[in-house]
């Protein structure tokens, strides 16, 4: 669709009325601020605000100036949902709707027919690393749930994402959208975007923590009780087992709840042609005749999306479901409880406000319910007060004593100054730039980071935020201190400072305070008995705040033995607070080399691993492991290896036979995945994933000239293509 209109906000407006859509609150105070004129937009309301609405306005804006739009969300089945969406409603209208997810090894180039692509933030991110050339012709991006950019590892990625995107593209319109963040305005600032807030949802949600010393009985109280009210109802799990076996004890209880008509309704959806080509296990299908079931990514796509049909139809009343799906799924509920809020990853850890009211914020259906709730279930009185802390400002009537719970979000942080993320950054810029200085870098694209914008604005920033180059152990100080301890510290007006120890692994000493205290310090880079680093230690019992901040006596040792020590120093305080050079790192792998003037470019090696969309950790593991790898068990060896390093998840033996299995048999997946005791929707990730980790082996290893890892590599490569043939999108 090419046409421009003069009049654009007319266009727009007509093709929403085509589509029988019809602006209200958020979508109405944003066109006020200028959505179809171009401006820049955030939102930050609640689920259920129509905030996917503005950003489709923004993307039919573009296309009636005859540019392009993309959509970026995090998860790949909430492209899918939004492309969905997305193309019922537009393409009857002659606006053409792509999808993407996935295929980091592919080049994008077939995406610049769809006058807008939905995607993820990771594809998106390689389309811009591979330059596809559509790319150039976009108007408007659309970047839902923005606060991903607290996420470590892909939020990086993310900020960075979007730093090139407005570099790179002219007169790009970007609008964000995001229904839980603290200080959005922060956020709106960095991206120059008009913001719009509202805290109004379609239905009002009341938010209760219950302390309980029987989870499974407050569990199935809340679900019954909402059941039999005649709503529905999703429970949050910390882990797929948790989820499942709930679903389990729910099971009977939901199930008396159903007239037989109702009953019969069910299974007669359940065996619609519609569902001929769901393959359903056993144990699932038993629990959805009596409408009730389990949800993660352990499950196949095709059994996700049934799932989720059914509880849209009203079939299924309740969804035990695992929290890190919380953000894929677009379904409200009349209650939403969360059974836990620790983390999944780790039990010792709490999750995120951000997440816990991203799942919270799924109770009121409308037109449905008048009122949602969002229940917390906590085991103590302690744990009650702890999730009341740290989720929600609290309200007592002075009248009645009754509180009231009002969500409390955190604000959204950067990730983009962790080591790990530094150095991948480098190399992108580096390969898009084709060739700079390091000041050129950290005062160009990323001076105009998420991570610098908060810290020139944030008195608790350490003085140096940003450092690409190589490293010293003033520089490292610097990193963790704030300006006004330097700036102490060089004057030498702390404290005076006794040098004790001096070798390579240690370095301390006595701080003694000028205003009298006494307190033993040091920088230990020795291995401590579980293999980390002990790092830096003082006797005030606060050496490092929460902020990574070093306490003043850490600073004063540290810039002390700089002066002494010298090169010493400069060894072990970077090793002891885990800090290494970006650029170091890059060059030691070959990946970057020194160009004229100063000036640093990528080498071939580093060109194919960024477009590759390899992580630096990965790129050293296959490069140091390529060299031996030249028997089909050694090439097995090191993709497990590399697997595990992307997903952070622990891949065995079976793999090897699972990959076995697959290539020299007929067996379908279904029957494999039980073979092997994995679940399907694991097995097609882990297929997906093994397909690119090949790719990318076998473009170093053509690179390297290591002609037999190279064959091993695209034999295998080719041989699970072959197996399994290109997979609709919609099935990743």
């Amino acid at each position: 669709m090419s046409t421009v209109s003069d009049d654009v906000s007319s266009q727009v407006t007509k093709l929403l009325n085509q589509a029988g859509m019809r602006p209200r609150g958020v979508q109405s105070d944003s066109i006020s601020k200028g959505l179809l004129e171009g401006e820049n937009i955030m939102v930050s309301s609640p689920t259920g605000s129509g905030k996917t609405l503005v950003g489709e306005m923004a993307l039919l804006r573009a296309v009636t100036c005859g540019k392009k739009g993309l959509f970026l969300v995090p998860l790949r089945a909430l492209a899918v949902q939004v492309f969905k969406t997305m193309k019922e409603r537009y393409e009857h209208l002659g606006v053409m709707i792509g999808l993407s997810t996935g295929d980091f090894q592919g080049t994008g180039e077939e995406l610049a027919e769809f006058d807008i692509v939905v995607t993820t933030y990771e594809r998106a991110d390689s389309l811009l690393r591979r330059r596809s050339s559509w790319l150039s012709d976009l108007g408007s991006i659309v970047v839902d749930e923005i606060q991903t950019m607290s996420e470590i590892g892909r939020g990086a990625r993310l900020e960075s994402l979007i730093i090139r995107l407005k570099n790179s593209i002219e007169d790009l319109q970007i609008v964000a959208l995001s229904a839980t963040t603290g200080d959005p305005d922060e956020v709106a600032e960095w991206l120059g975007c008009q913001l719009v807030v509202s805290e109004e949802r379609p239905v009002p949600l009341v938010h209760k923590v219950v302390t309980t010393n029987n989870r499974n009985q407050s569990l199935r109280k809340l679900v019954m009780t909402t059941v039999q009210g005649n709503g529905q109802a999703i429970v949050f799990h910390r882990t797929r087992r948790e989820a499942e076996a709930q679903a389990k004890r729910l099971s009977e209880d939901v199930g008396r709840q159903f007239t037989s008509e109702e009953k019969k309704n069910l299974d007669q959806d359940l065996g619609s042609v519609e569902n001929w080509d769901v393959t359903l296990s056993p144990e699932l299908r038993s629990l959805l005749h009596n409408g009730i079931a389990f949800h993660h990514a352990g499950l196949g796509y095709n059994e996700r999306r049934l799932v989720e049909r059914l509880f849209g139809k009203g079939d299924v009343k309740v969804i035990c479901a695992t929290t890190t799906l919380a953000a894929g799924m677009d379904l409200p509920a009349r209650t939403v409880i969360l059974s836990s809020f620790k983390s999944p990853a780790d039990y010792r850890r709490l999750l995120s406000a951000n997440t816990v009211h991203q799942m919270l914020g799924r109770a009121g259906r409308p037109s449905h319910d008048k009122i949602g709730f969002g229940v917390i279930l906590a085991g103590s009185t302690g744990e009650t007060e702890e999730a009341k802390r740290r989720y929600f400002d609290v309200i007592v009537d002075d009248n009645n004593g009754k509180e009231t719970l009002i969500p409390k979000y955190d604000r959204i942080n950067s990730t983009l100054g962790q080591a790990g993320s530094l150095s991948e950054q480098l190399l992108v810029v580096l390969d898009m730039l084709g060739a700079a200085t390091i000041e050129e870098i950290e005062n160009g694209i990323m001076g105009d980071s998420f991570l610098v914008h908060c810290a020139i604005r944030d008195s608790g920033a350490p003085m140096r935020v940003l450092q690409l180059g190589e490293i010293s152990a003033k520089i490292v100080l610097e990193r963790h201190a704030l300006p006004e301890t330097i700036q102490s510290a060089r004057k030498s007006v702390l404290g005076k400072t006794i040098l004790r120890e001096k070798n390579e692994t240690v370095i301390g000493g006595i701080v003694i305070s000028y205003d009298g205290g006494q307190f033993t310090c040091r920088f230990s880079a020795r291995l401590s008995t579980s293999g980390t680093v002990e790092g830096p230690m003082c006797s005030c019992g606060t050496p490092v705040n929460e902020n990574g901040i070093l306490c003043h006596h850490l600073v004063t040792l540290g810039m002390a033995a700089a002066a002494e020590l010298g090169s010493m120093a400069d060894y072990v305080i970077p090793l002891s607070l885990s800090e290494s050079s970006p650029l170091g790192l890059l060059i030691r792998l070959r990946l970057v080399e020194g160009a004229n003037d100063g000036e640093f470019k990528p080498t071939k090696l580093g060109r194919a691993a960024n477009r590759l969309y390899l992580s630096i950790p990965t790129v050293r593991e296959i490069l140091a492991m390529l060299p031996n790898t030249e028997s089909s068990t050694s090439l097995l060896w090191l993709l497990r290896h590399v697997i595990s390093i992307e997903t952070g998840t622990t891949v065995d033996e079976s793999f090897d036979n699972l990959l076995g299995s697959l290539i020299t048999t007929d067996i379908s997946l279904q029957d494999l995945a039980a073979q092997f005791g994995l679940s399907i929707g694991d097995v097609y990730g882990l297929l997906d994933t093994s397909r690119w980790l090949l790719h990318s082996i076998s473009v170093l290893a053509e690179l390297g000239g290591l002609a037999r890892a190279f064959e091993l590599s695209q034999g295998l490569a080719e041989a699970l293509d072959n197996r399994l043939g290109r997979k609709n999108e919609e099935d990743d």
